[in-house]
Protein backbone atom coordinates (compact mmCIF):
# COMPACT_ATOMS: atom_id res chain seq x y z
CA UNK A 1 0.00 0.00 0.00
CA UNK A 2 3.09 2.50 1.19
CA UNK A 3 4.42 1.42 -1.69
CA UNK A 4 2.73 2.89 -4.42
CA UNK A 5 3.49 6.23 -2.74
CA UNK A 6 6.64 6.31 -1.37
CA UNK A 7 7.53 3.01 -1.18
CA UNK A 8 7.93 3.60 2.92
CA UNK A 9 6.26 0.90 5.38
CA UNK A 10 5.23 2.86 8.58
CA UNK A 11 5.51 -0.47 11.05
CA UNK A 12 5.29 0.58 14.82
CA UNK A 13 6.84 -1.54 17.68
CA UNK A 14 3.59 -2.28 19.94
CA UNK A 15 3.70 -1.78 23.72
CA UNK A 16 0.44 -1.78 25.55
CA UNK A 17 0.03 0.01 28.73
CA UNK A 18 -2.50 -0.73 31.57
CA UNK A 19 -4.12 3.14 31.23
CA UNK A 20 -4.47 4.21 27.91
CA UNK A 21 -5.36 8.15 29.09
CA UNK A 22 -2.28 8.62 30.62
CA UNK A 23 -0.49 7.17 27.16
CA UNK A 24 1.38 10.61 26.04
CA UNK A 25 0.22 10.78 22.06
CA UNK A 26 3.44 10.78 19.61
CA UNK A 27 3.73 11.48 15.97
CA UNK A 28 5.83 9.00 14.03
CA UNK A 29 7.45 9.65 10.43
CA UNK A 30 9.69 8.40 8.05
CA UNK A 31 10.92 10.86 5.11
CA UNK A 32 13.17 10.88 1.96
CA UNK A 33 14.66 14.42 1.03
CA UNK A 34 17.38 16.81 0.34
CA UNK A 35 19.57 17.51 3.73
CA UNK A 36 21.34 20.48 4.48
CA UNK A 37 24.23 20.95 6.81
CA UNK A 38 25.94 24.06 9.03
CA UNK A 39 22.49 26.46 8.80
CA UNK A 40 22.38 29.48 10.98
CA UNK A 41 19.04 31.11 12.42
CA UNK A 42 18.59 34.48 14.65
CA UNK A 43 18.79 33.63 18.24
CA UNK A 44 20.28 30.15 17.43
CA UNK A 45 16.89 28.96 17.04
CA UNK A 46 17.75 26.42 15.15
CA UNK A 47 19.60 22.27 14.96
CA UNK A 48 21.96 23.26 12.43
CA UNK A 49 20.19 20.62 9.90
CA UNK A 50 16.99 20.60 7.56
CA UNK A 51 15.38 18.23 5.53
CA UNK A 52 13.73 19.14 2.99
CA UNK A 53 10.97 17.27 0.40
CA UNK A 54 8.56 18.82 -1.71
CA UNK A 55 8.17 22.06 -0.56
CA UNK A 56 7.94 21.59 3.20
CA UNK A 57 11.31 21.57 5.60
CA UNK A 58 11.81 20.34 8.75
CA UNK A 59 14.70 20.62 11.46
CA UNK A 60 16.83 17.18 12.40
CA UNK A 61 17.81 16.81 15.68
CA UNK A 62 20.61 14.29 16.22
CA UNK A 63 21.04 11.88 19.40
CA UNK A 64 24.53 10.76 18.55
CA UNK A 65 27.79 11.44 16.75
CA UNK A 66 28.10 8.41 14.31
CA UNK A 67 24.39 10.30 13.39
CA UNK A 68 25.79 13.85 13.22
CA UNK A 69 29.14 12.81 11.07
CA UNK A 70 26.87 11.01 8.73
CA UNK A 71 25.19 14.17 8.09
CA UNK A 72 28.34 16.07 7.93
CA UNK A 73 29.40 13.84 4.95
CA UNK A 74 25.79 14.15 3.08
CA UNK A 75 25.37 17.74 3.01
CA UNK A 76 22.80 18.29 0.02
CA UNK A 77 22.50 14.65 -0.81
CA UNK A 78 18.92 12.86 -0.84
CA UNK A 79 18.66 10.94 3.00
CA UNK A 80 15.93 8.86 4.50
CA UNK A 81 15.19 10.10 8.04
CA UNK A 82 13.05 8.14 10.29
CA UNK A 83 12.00 9.52 13.90
CA UNK A 84 9.38 10.97 15.93
CA UNK A 85 7.93 14.66 15.22
CA UNK A 86 7.30 17.87 17.34
CA UNK A 87 6.69 21.37 16.73
CA UNK A 88 8.33 23.86 18.55
CA UNK A 89 7.13 27.69 19.26
CA UNK A 90 10.06 29.88 18.64
CA UNK A 91 11.15 33.08 20.20
CA UNK A 92 12.80 35.00 16.81
CA UNK A 93 11.38 32.54 14.92
CA UNK A 94 8.57 31.16 13.54
CA UNK A 95 7.26 27.72 14.85
CA UNK A 96 9.95 24.74 13.71
CA UNK A 97 9.20 21.34 13.00
CA UNK A 98 12.10 19.22 14.50
CA UNK A 99 12.86 15.37 13.98
CA UNK A 100 14.13 13.42 16.43
CA UNK A 101 15.84 11.54 14.32
CA UNK A 102 16.03 7.56 15.20
CA UNK A 103 18.03 6.34 12.14
CA UNK A 104 19.49 8.20 8.94
CA UNK A 105 20.67 6.65 5.81
CA UNK A 106 21.06 7.19 2.36
CA UNK A 107 17.81 7.57 -0.11
CA UNK A 108 17.54 5.33 -2.91
CA UNK A 109 15.84 7.69 -5.23
CA UNK A 110 15.29 4.47 -7.75
CA UNK A 111 12.91 3.17 -4.94
CA UNK A 112 12.02 5.47 -3.05
CA UNK A 113 10.35 9.11 -3.92
CA UNK A 114 10.87 12.09 -2.28
CA UNK A 115 8.10 12.58 0.11
CA UNK A 116 6.86 11.54 4.03
CA UNK A 117 4.42 8.77 5.45
CA UNK A 118 3.58 9.86 9.16
CA UNK A 119 1.60 7.42 11.72
CA UNK A 120 0.16 8.83 14.65
CA UNK A 121 -2.64 8.58 17.92
CA UNK A 122 -4.18 11.07 18.39
CA UNK A 123 -8.66 12.40 18.93
CA UNK A 124 -10.94 12.06 15.80
CA UNK A 125 -13.20 14.94 15.47
CA UNK A 126 -14.93 17.00 13.49
CA UNK A 127 -12.76 20.00 11.72
CA UNK A 128 -13.33 23.97 12.45
CA UNK A 129 -14.84 25.43 9.06
CA UNK A 130 -11.80 25.94 6.92
CA UNK A 131 -9.26 24.20 9.10
CA UNK A 132 -10.03 20.50 7.87
CA UNK A 133 -8.98 18.29 4.76
CA UNK A 134 -11.30 17.27 2.08
CA UNK A 135 -13.28 15.46 4.54
CA UNK A 136 -14.14 17.65 7.13
CA UNK A 137 -12.50 15.71 10.02
CA UNK A 138 -9.44 16.24 11.42
CA UNK A 139 -6.36 14.55 14.66
CA UNK A 140 -5.50 16.59 17.07
CA UNK A 141 -2.47 15.09 18.95
CA UNK A 142 0.18 16.82 20.89
CA UNK A 143 -1.73 20.42 20.56
CA UNK A 144 -1.53 20.13 17.43
CA UNK A 145 -4.56 19.77 14.41
CA UNK A 146 -3.80 17.81 11.48
CA UNK A 147 -6.41 18.08 8.46
CA UNK A 148 -6.92 14.40 7.09
CA UNK A 149 -8.54 13.36 3.88
CA UNK A 150 -9.56 10.24 2.40
CA UNK A 151 -9.75 10.25 -0.74
CA UNK A 152 -7.04 7.73 -1.50
CA UNK A 153 -9.08 5.16 0.45
CA UNK A 154 -12.74 6.17 0.67
CA UNK A 155 -13.99 3.23 2.39
CA UNK A 156 -12.44 4.33 5.34
CA UNK A 157 -14.25 7.47 5.89
CA UNK A 158 -17.17 5.23 6.66
CA UNK A 159 -15.60 4.37 10.21
CA UNK A 160 -15.76 7.73 11.43
CA UNK A 161 -19.16 7.92 12.66
CA UNK A 162 -18.41 5.19 15.19
CA UNK A 163 -14.96 6.58 15.75
CA UNK A 164 -15.29 10.70 15.78
CA UNK A 165 -14.52 11.69 19.74
CA UNK A 166 -12.27 8.76 19.88
CA UNK A 167 -8.74 7.95 20.38
CA UNK A 168 -7.64 6.35 16.87
CA UNK A 169 -4.58 5.32 15.12
CA UNK A 170 -3.99 6.18 11.69
CA UNK A 171 -1.10 6.23 9.23
CA UNK A 172 -1.35 8.61 5.61
CA UNK A 173 1.19 9.78 3.33
CA UNK A 174 1.89 14.04 4.03
CA UNK A 175 0.37 16.32 0.95
CA UNK A 176 0.26 20.10 0.68
CA UNK A 177 -2.46 21.80 -0.37
CA UNK A 178 -1.25 22.81 -3.82
CA UNK A 179 -4.26 24.44 -5.17
CA UNK A 180 -4.63 27.11 -3.11
CA UNK A 181 -1.54 29.21 -2.84
CA UNK A 182 -2.93 30.76 0.91
CA UNK A 183 -2.90 27.07 2.48
CA UNK A 184 0.28 25.87 0.63
CA UNK A 185 2.06 25.61 3.98
CA UNK A 186 -0.68 23.50 5.34
CA UNK A 187 0.39 19.98 5.77
CA UNK A 188 -2.77 17.44 5.05
CA UNK A 189 -2.34 13.52 6.16
CA UNK A 190 -3.54 11.48 3.19
CA UNK A 191 -5.69 8.22 5.17
CA UNK A 192 -4.38 4.90 4.13
CA UNK A 193 -5.46 3.07 7.38
CA UNK A 194 -7.62 3.94 10.43
CA UNK A 195 -8.68 2.25 13.69
CA UNK A 196 -9.79 2.55 17.19
CA UNK A 197 -6.33 2.90 18.95
CA UNK A 198 -6.88 -0.12 21.59
CA UNK A 199 -2.78 0.22 22.89
CA UNK A 200 -0.56 2.84 22.58
CA UNK A 201 2.29 2.07 20.43
CA UNK A 202 6.05 3.43 20.81
CA UNK A 203 9.24 3.41 18.65
CA UNK A 204 11.81 1.32 20.26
Amino acid sequence: MWKSILGISLLLCASATPDESKAKPSVEVKCCGRLRTGGVAIGGETTGTTIKFNRTIWELQFSDDAARSFASDHHKKQVFVTGTLRKVEGVETKARWIVDVKTIKECDATKTKEGAGIKLHGLLQVAKPGSGGASGMSVVTDNQTWPIDFSAVPTLQMKTDALTGKRILLSGILKQDTKNEANSRTLTISVRTLEKSERYSVLR
